[in-house]
């Protein structure tokens, strides 16, 4: 059965990620679309240097993305939405395989803890792995760390023959995180081997040279400062907030860090592993796009610090493991009421049965617990430990997917809006004007918008012009500038908005100059979003 045993848990593992897959569906982002119509371009016309997609001119563009925008639009291309599924799955399976085999690394072969905290950490990155191109520049730095400690560990410099290629790879992918290359070679270091250093800083020079080696040069090298630390993209983007502790997702965060302090505290690591932990729990501080980074990285040392536990030194902690099981019934708990408490109504049939079917799963072994009568009893706890981790990993897929199901339906608004529009207009008649978040979907039709999610083309530091458009944009809506005279500096030939921002969808439905072509609703849990097309009356 040993033998089997890795054969068997990297099976689980895999079946582990489809599931997630299946429940957290691919939603129609417009991150994705707009790095999609990004890899179409590149494809049909080569590398833009001017944005070709929005009604401004001559805005600089350095497509960062553009090999991953090429990879996802041949899979939409060639398979629609289910090439996308596709990738996520392969990817998001890659991603948590490379860890759990590293994990198995650094545990000296530890078969239960490293399986234990890759189901943990896959389920906790599951709602992050979806078609953007931050999956792939996470399983470029897990293949890289794997390296950097395989090198440590054995120093054996062919270890460190793959890092220029790496580097390459992320230049091209994912050009915005490839200084990270180089940072994460900083923490390993710090040993007392000079020969060690010294092979160390000739791989950082190869990861230099492999930097190099994309369509835009040392412009997309240093990107990251062009990019990142500037106050109005920070204030403004939701993944740039940090963690909060009052969402599910938040308190994961935070008790995965407390965990991991706690675990550098009471056992002695190498150096590397705390600055390793000690900046990407920072990073994952300051901004929340960074978590998938802490919880792929960050833990690594955990599974070095616990590596001596085994089931039989588990059978014996009484006290820890009472507590485990009661911290995870309230945790079930909490879910499961969280989850009925939401738009129960609306989920759907399959999720219904299975919630269900888990939460008999769940009462068989509280109930075999009360039978026996021996919560304490050592053989007894680990047993339900598995179990009822697994009925909590199954109710928070769907409890999570629940919620994240809700916000795809506004995006279906839009994408209503639009074809309604193009029945009757060609998409390069149109100069069209969306909210930031839907740019990138109006894109995908080919039709030119005001602004979409990539804010940082949107600043002077980038876009090579003196015109702050992310500046302006926030500027309307936070009502500093006036609709009329926004929309007057524009010639749009079309405006699309909707309830949820009633604002301004109340001024331009009272104003008789500007006309509404279409009108829906559609309902979003309790909540009605209305959506309407508007056209700029013309006055002789």
């Amino acid at each position: 059965m040993n033998r089997f045993l890795p054969l068997i848990q990297a099976i689980s593992l895999s079946a582990c990620v489809v599931y997630w897959q299946i429940f957290f569906k691919w939603i129609e982002e417009a991150d994705t679309r707009f790095v999609i119509n990004l890899g179409k371009y590149i494809l049909e016309h080569g590398f833009p240097h001017v944005d070709p997609f929005t009604v401004h001119e001559n805005l600089q563009l350095v497509a960062q993305q553009w090999l991953s925008g090429v990879l996802f639009w041949e899979a939409y291309k060639n398979f629609g939405f289910d090439g996308l599924v596709a990738i996520d799955a392969v990817v998001g399976t890659a991603i948590v395989l490379i860890y759990w085999r590293l994990c198995l690394f650094v545990s000296d072969g530890n078969k239960v803890l490293s399986f234990v905290m890759s189901l943990i950490v896959g389920f906790l990155i599951a709602p992050a792995i979806v078609t953007r191109p931050h999956i792939l520049s996470a399983m470029l730095f897990l293949i890289e760390v794997f390296c950097l400690e395989k090198f440590t560990r054995t120093e054996n410099a062919k270890f460190l023959i793959p890092l220029p290629f790496l580097s390459i790879a992320l230049v091209n992918f994912h050009a915005a995180v490839w200084l990270m290359s180089l940072v994460l070679c900083l923490p390993f270091l710090f040993v007392k081997n000079f020969r060690h250093i010294k092979f160390l800083l000739a791989a950082l020079g190869g990861i230099f040279i492999g930097g190099l080696i994309n369509p835009y040069g040392v412009e997309a090298m240093t990107y990251v400062f062009r990019s990142y630390g500037i106050s109005m993209i920070s204030e403004n983007i939701p993944e740039m907030f940090t963690p909060s502790a009052h969402d599910f997702r938040g308190k994961f965060f935070y008790a995965t860090e407390a965990l991991l302090i706690i675990s550098l505290a009471r056992f002695k690591v190498p150096l590397r592993y705390i600055f390793l932990s000690g900046g990407l729990t920072f990073m994952a501080i300051m901004h929340g796009r960074n978590v998938i980074l802490f919880y792929l990285l960050a833990t690594i040392p955990i599974a070095y610090a616990w590596r001596e536990l085994s089931v039989e030194k588990f059978k014996t902690m009484r006290m820890p493991m009472t507590i485990l099981v009661f911290l995870l019934v309230a945790a079930n708990t909490t879910v499961i009421i969280s989850f009925i408490q939401s738009d129960f109504e609306n989920v759907a049939l399959l999720p219904k049965i299975l919630f269900f079917a888990t939460l008999l799963f769940i009462a068989y072994n509280l109930l075999i617990v009360k039978i026996e009568g021996r919560i304490l009893y050592p053989t007894l706890l680990p047993r339900k430990v598995l179990s009822l981790l697994i009925g909590f990993v199954v109710v928070s897929v769907i409890f999570f997917t629940t919620l994240q199901g809700t916000q795809s339906k506004p995006l279906r608004t839009y994408t209503n809006a639009i074809e309604f529009l193009l029945r009757d207009e060609r998409p390069e008649n149109i100069s069209l004007y969306v909210p930031q978040g839907i740019g990138g979907l109006a894109g995908s039709y080919g039709i030119k918008y005001y602004i979409d999610s990539r804010s940082e083309v949107f600043i002077p530091a980038n876009n090579g012009t003196q015109k702050n458009i992310l500046g302006e944009y926030l500027d309307f809506m936070n009502g500093k500038i006036n609709y009329k005279d926004f929309f007057n500096r524009y010639d749009f030939t079309h405006i699309i908005v909707t309830s949820e921002k009633p604002y301004l969808f109340d001024e331009l439905s009272s104003d008789k100059n500007f006309r509404v072509l279409y009108e829906s609703e559609q309902a979003v849990g309790s909540e009605v979003i209305r959506c309407k097309i508007f056209k700029k009356v013309e006055h002789d």
